[in-house]
């Protein structure tokens, strides 16, 4: 294990969460928030002895080389470390009740999950809320993505720590330098990022508003600095945008680098694009119809405007809700809960299974029935014309099997501690899921996840972590064969 590297690249990893800190931290002087900003000066006095320390450890490294090991190792303790240093504001300021609190806030931060275990938003400082906020944009994209695009810096090959954090299976690299493909898709999220503030503050949204939506937005986190989510501006307007943009972060952002380049035909071929669009729509098509047949809502536009929104902020694991869907028929609720199994596309902020590991396993499911029905035919799977490995098939179906293993997992722990059987199992869907908003006492109006006892949201943000980095690069850690040498 290569130690001395690991520490020194973590020590410049969590520099630059430093460096984000000071956003925050200026604001916070701005508003007058003393509190706030004592407590983000002394989280940024910690964090540089911290870098201090463990560059001078790490300084005299003998070789730039990772193996895997290294490259889990790294990944995990960054999202873990940041984590820990990110939750000291939001501990020091009062903001949460304890710093298992803050840890789990923030966890559901970077990890762009969005559930919260504060209670009255609205009454924590305006720069901590924005914190909170801006840990889901760091996080969309990936942190350690944006330490790739900046290793020249730090000077390691990057490949094997970009596929160790990013988001599904991975399709293929944009351009042959890894360094560029993290580079370019920044400048992606950066880019749609900018469109969304601008057309959010045409939506009569301030500034502050519009970037902590956006963030939440594009980043298919869920945090938004009032009590009532989305719902607080009730503007159509703003519903629309939103949804609009948390669909498109559900899209594989490897494709909009493709409308770039003007490849139209490789886009709309994309079997995972076109089955995701066809589940979004069909799901909001059902909705919709359901919402006005019952009477829930008083006209057609309403109907669809309420249930295109949730359909998308599910679907994406977003988290935002402009209504509380507790209300609505049966029929709509159990489609919101089918579709927290599914989420985004590969390759997108958004959390869940993924459309292309579904896509994927219903293949396997149709080759092994004509495989009963042809004992001696020979079947492959197929994906945009060429054959998919049988052992990325079995990673995926793995994959899946410890999945929902963990949901499972996660429901007998939250109904540890006395919580109702679908409060427990959609807990543990949403934080796997990276979901955020769930159903009954974890749903729009329910009483969250701030009075479940200690064990049960760090359990909760082991789970989120997972879910984020996609379950092998954290678990494969918690193996004899990990640490053998």
């Amino acid at each position: 294990m290569n130690w001395k590297q690991i520490l020194r690249l973590s020590g410049t990893m969590q520099s630059i969460t430093g460096l984000f800190m000071l956003i925050p931290t200026v604001m916070a002087a701005a508003y007058g928030e003393w509190v706030a900003f004592r407590a983000f000066i002394v989280s940024l006095a910690i964090i540089i002895v911290y870098v201090a320390v463990i560059l001078t450890i790490g300084r005299s490294w003998r070789s730039r080389t990772l193996n895997v090991r290294d490259v889990y190792l790294f990944v995990t303790l960054t999202w873990v470390v940041a984590s820990a240093l990110g939750a000291i504001p939001l501990h020091l300021s009062g903001t949460t009740t304890d710093y298992t609190s803050a840890y789990m806030e923030v966890m559901s931060g970077f990890t762009t999950t969005g559930l919260t275990t504060l209670r009255n938003i609205e009454a924590a400082p305006r720069s901590i809320l924005f914190w909170r906020s801006l840990t889901h944009w760091i996080g969309g994209m990936g942190i350690v993505v944006l330490f790739v695009a900046l290793l020249p810096l730090v000077g390691v090959e990057g490949f094997q720590l970009f596929g160790a954090e990013a988001v599904g299976p991975t399709k293929s690299k944009l351009t042959p330098k890894i360094k560029n493909t993290a580079l370019i898709l920044w400048l992606i999220y950066v880019g749609i990022t900018l469109m969304e503030t601008i057309l959010l503050l045409f939506g009569g949204l301030s500034l502050y508003d519009a970037l902590t939506v956006t963030f939440g937005s594009v980043a298919t986190g869920g945090f938004v600095t009032k009590n009532a989510s989305v719902g607080h501006y009730a503007s159509a307007y703003v519903d629309a945008i939103v949804t609009i943009f948390m669909v498109m972060a559900g899209v594989n952002f490897s494709l909009y680098f493709a409308i770039i380049r003007k490849k139209l035909t490789m886009v709309w071929r994309d079997t995972e694009l076109r089955v995701y669009l066809a589940i979004y729509f069909i799901a909001t098509a059902v909705t919709t119809i359901s919402l006005v047949t019952s009477g829930t809502y008083r006209s057609v536009g309403q109907s669809l405007r309420y249930g295109a929104f949730h359909t998308a902020s599910i679907m994406t694991t977003t988290g935002f809700a402009t209504a509380d869907y507790g209300t609505w028929p049966v029929l709509p609720q159990a489609i919101l809960l089918l579709l927290m199994f599914i989420g985004g596309c590969a390759g997108s902020t958004g959390g869940g299974m993924k459309v292309t590991r579904l896509v994927t396993m219903f293949k396997l499911g149709r080759q092994n029935i004509r495989s009963l029905l042809h004992p001696k035919g020979f079947f492959t799977i197929q994906s945009e014309h060429e054959r998919i490995p049988w052992k990325t098939v079995n990673a995926i179906a793995g994959f899946v099997a410890i999945y929902l293993a963990l949901v499972l997992a996660s429901t007998l722990v939250v109904a540890s501690a006395g919580y109702d059987l679908l409060s427990s199992f959609v807990s543990g869907l949403i934080s796997v899921g990276n979901i955020g908003l769930g159903m009954e006492a974890v749903g729009p109006v329910g009483i969250g996840f701030g009075p479940m006892p200690s064990y049960v949201k760090w359990f909760l943000s082991l789970m989120m972590l997972a879910g984020r980095l996609e379950i092998y690069t954290v678990f494969a850690i918690f193996t004899r064969t990990f640490w053998r040498r």
